[in-house]
Parts: structure tokens; C-alpha cells; sequence
């Protein structure tokens, strides 16, 4: 039996563009009919089996080539392990995406236990974050900087687009109106190159619902909290996004958290 290209190309759900290009490199060459009409054969169509199944371990078209007209048992045997090498590649990644996955179901699942604006007392690791350089982006900018710091990392942290964010905060705590400052960050498991170090310690933190606009009043109350108990504050105020636009359209569902380590006068 034989096929034209255009049923060929129906056939594996490819363009004819793309058959005419194998025939241009001599991956695929069809024979010609009449009026030098392209015309495939079972022979074409097991190499298109093949090149189908290769093209899925990411496997360039120059190594298909190569396979295609030297293929041996040995060879096959050497690619069928590096098909399985592939897979369980494969296997780990979504194993890995799934443990997110999950960590931030158990994240967001205790949102609702939250009592606004009490402060606790948290013991902290180290923990390691990427930040951008800038220290003084407006609040109506973080989202445009989170996603240029998502863009400056993504290639080296595959999985950064599961990971918690937020921002270093920088506020003038005698003027009211003195506009809030962030230098965003994105939470890693890992130290990599240019990786800031949250340092491990006791933190004073609470927890907020709603729009951004109640940042400023808790700070606030972080420090009096501070004060009136005699502890010293050690480093920056930081706030992390823990549900915002991404996860849900209503502001009231937004939850923030903001903390700052602490230590005894």
C-alpha cells in the first residue's frame, strides 16, 4: 500500500513541510509517481515509526540519521537503555513536582487557622533565598520584578515557579506616609551562586489577610510588639507571599505574612 504526503502527514499529525525537510537531509526520501508526485511505502512509514519514537528522548535529527542507517542490535540495545535513562529521568522531575506540589497544598490548607495580626514567637533554619538587586521598588512594582527575577533564574532553577516568594521591606517608621520600598525574593532549597542567607534564629512573625495596604499598620505593630517586650530587632522586615493573585481572584483570600528575627536587649 501506498501513501501520499498529504495522508502521511494526516497520519502522524505532522506538516508536510516537515516531510519535505526529512527528504531534504535524506532522512526520509519517498519515492515519485506520476507526475513526480511524492509517494511513501510500509518501508517510509516504519522509519517514520522510529524517528517519531526517537524524537521523544529529545534526540536530534542528526543522531536519528545516524541510527536509522546503522542500527544494529547493540545499537538498539544502547538506546533502549538510554530510553529507560530518559524515563526514569522523567520519573524523578515529576516526583520532584509532586513533592511541591503537595508541600503547598499543606501550605495553603492551614491559611484558614490564621488569626490576623497575632504575633508568635517561630524558630527558624537558615534559609536561603535569590533577590533582586534593587532595594527600593515600589509596591506597585513587585509583581514585574518577581517575574524579572523568575526570568534571570528559571533556567537554573527548574522548579522556581513552585517556590514561595516575597520581599525584603523598607519602611520609615516616623512618617506615616513615607512610601513602602521592597527588594523581592524567591525562597530555594539550596545555596547556589548570588544565594542570600536568611539567618536561622527566633522570629517574631504574624499574619494578615487582605489587600497589601495593611502592611504598613502590622509593621507597626510588629515593632511595638518589639519594643514593649524588650527585644531588638536583627536585619530587615521581610513579608512572604503566601496566596495572592496567583491562587485566587478575591483580595480577601490574600495572606501575607511578615516577620523579622529577634533577639533579648
Amino acid at each position: 500500500m501506498n501513501w501520499k504526503i498529504n495522508e502521511v502527514a494526516n497520519l502522524y499529525d505532522i506538516s508536510s513541510h516537515t516531510l519535505r525537510y526529512y527528504e531534504e537531509i535524506d532522512l526520509v526520501v519517498p519515492m515519485r509517481g506520476n507526475n513526480n508526485y511524492r509517494i511513501y511505502t510500509e518501508e517510509h512509514l516504519q522509519k517514520l515509526n522510529i524517528i517519531r519514537d526517537l524524537r521523544k528522548l529529545n534526540m536530534s535529527l542528526e543522531q536519528i540519521k545516524d541510527y536509522l542507517e546503522n542500527r544494529t542490535v547493540d545499537k538498539t540495545i544502547n538506546l533502549l537503555k538510554t530510553q529507560n535513562d530518559f524515563i526514569e529521568k522523567e520519573l524523578k522531575d515529576l516526583q520532584e513536582k509532586q513533592r511541591r506540589i503537595s508541600e503547598r497544598i499543606e501550605l495553603f490548607a492551614h491559611t484558614d487557622q490564621i488569626k490576623e495580626g497575632e504575633i508568635t514567637l517561630v524558630e527558624y533554619p537558615d534559609r536561603y533565598v535569590i533577590a533582586s538587586l534593587e532595594k527600593d521598588i515600589e509596591s506597585s512594582h513587585v509583581d514585574v520584578s518577581l517575574k524579572e527575577l523568575y526570568k534571570k533564574y528559571e533556567s537554573k532553577l527548574p522548579y522556581l515557579d513552585q517556590n514561595v516568594f516575597g520581599s525584603f521591606l523598607y519602611f520609615n517608621d516616623t512618617h506615616d506616609n513615607f512610601p513602602l520600598k521592597h527588594r523581592v525574593f524567591y525562597f530555594i532549597e539550596k545555596a547556589i551562586s548570588q544565594t542570600l542567607i536568611i539567618p536561622k534564629g527566633t522570629y517574631a512573625t504574624l499574619c494578615y489577610k487582605g489587600n497589601y495596604t495593611k502592611t504598613q499598620r502590622y509593621l507597626m505593630k510588629l515593632k511595638e510588639y518589639i519594643e514593649k517586650n524588650r527585644y531588638a530587632s536583627e536585619g530587615d522586615f521581610l513579608a512572604t507571599y503566601i496566596i495572592d493573585f496567583h491562587e485566587t481572584i478575591k483580595v480577601d483570600e490574600y495572606v501575607t505574612r511578615i516577620e523579622v528575627k529577634i533577639r533579648d536587649l
